[in-house]
């Protein structure tokens, strides 16, 4: 995938627009490479009451190199015409590497009045397909010569799909008959890492708002500096391959982003060609509240193939950091 992936952004560039002799007065085109170093991590908590009623956590590490390319349509001259002046940009990166990290899964008990209570954690490998796509319209609302205030309406897509590779950990086994929620042994467990113990994908429609300043001290050189609100759509899906036990959800979230961005570009301003090397840092957190549904298939022996449990507490969440070295080209 990440080959396709790749293989069509080098295509769209390509294909882009050539750079023209006579440029089109107020528009132009840039196109750049971004290397993205990303840092952080997609996870859900999960809830189901009882006595003891049962939490999970599972950690998945987004700490990997990726690759991308951005394009960007411009409008500039408003000052002169009367127009508004506006870019509009998109995005496309994909991950290069496995995760830097491990995947980590934590299971509580919950007794009624008391505080949960850890009884078995473990960590695995992971293999990571990471794919990123975004697009922004910036509008200026006010410019001058320090620089220009703009709107932004963003959508963010973001899919990652993981598989956990053996484990190693540990748990407390209740060894009394019946169990009197007392742990009588500490059990080391692991699993070889050439077995998928588990998969999991999650997929992230953001809608975001915000606005843009940016300011130039000198010329050819600007500071961007970029927040907003999101509203996250998000589903996911969680595979324990070896409980034969598959887990989905959706739902609607709330997240924020911020973002700053330092761009230097060489060249006279009314070049028709300008070289342009940015170097920015962006974080984003969202987090959706969910329902979750379970149902066990065929192989399962924890309970009958076809058991379904619904109306599970799901809590869905990513923190993100990403900083971004682009070079790129203004024509």
């Amino acid at each position: 995938m990440r080959r396709i992936v790749l293989a069509a952004a080098l295509g769209l560039i390509l294909a882009g627009p050539a750079p023209r002799l006579s440029a089109e007065a107020g528009r132009s085109w840039s196109t750049s490479l971004d290397t993205i170093v990303g840092i952080g991590d997609t996870r859900y908590l999960m809830e189901l009451p009882g006595n003891p009623g049962i939490s999970s956590e599972l950690i998945f590490p987004l700490n990997t190199l990726l690759e991308g390319v951005s394009f960007r349509r411009e409008r500039t001259g408003g000052r002169i015409d009367g127009g508004r002046d506006w870019n509009f940009e998109v995005s496309l990166a994909v991950n290069l590497l496995a995760p830097f990290g491990v995947m980590k899964d934590y299971d509580w008990d919950m007794y009624p009045g008391y505080p949960k209570t850890v009884f078995s954690y473990t960590e695995s490998d992971a293999r990571l397909v990471w794919f990123l796509a975004s697009a922004a319209w910036k509008p200026v609302l006010s410019s001058g010569r320090w620089g220009n205030l703009r709107a932004v309406l963003g959508y963010r897509l973001q899919y990652v799909y993981q598989e956990a590779l053996g484990y190693v950990g540990w748990q407390y086994l209740d060894l009394d008959d019946p169990p009197d929620g007392q742990p009588d042994l500490l059990d080391r467990i692991s699993l070889s890492d050439d077995t998928v113990a588990l998969t999991y994908w999650v997929l992230w429609n953001v809608p975001t708002a915000g606005f843009s300043v940016t300011l130039i001290p000198v010329p050819g050189l600007s500071l961007v500096m970029e927040a907003g609100l999101a509203v996250p759509i998000v589903a996911d899906q969680d595979d324990h391959v070896l409980r034969y036990k598959l887990s989905t959800a959706s739902g609607l979230g709330l997240g924020g982003y911020a973002e700053l961005a330092l761009q230097y570009s060489w060249g006279r301003p009314e070049a028709r060609v300008r070289p342009f090397l940015v170097l920015s840092v962006d974080a984003m957190a969202l987090k959706a509240n969910t329902l979750q549904t379970q149902t066990y298939y065929v192989g399962a022996t924890e309970e009958l193939p076809g058991t379904t449990w619904t109306g599970i507490d799901h809590q869905i969440s990513t923190r993100q950091l990403s900083v971004v070295l682009a070079f790129g080209i203004k024509y």
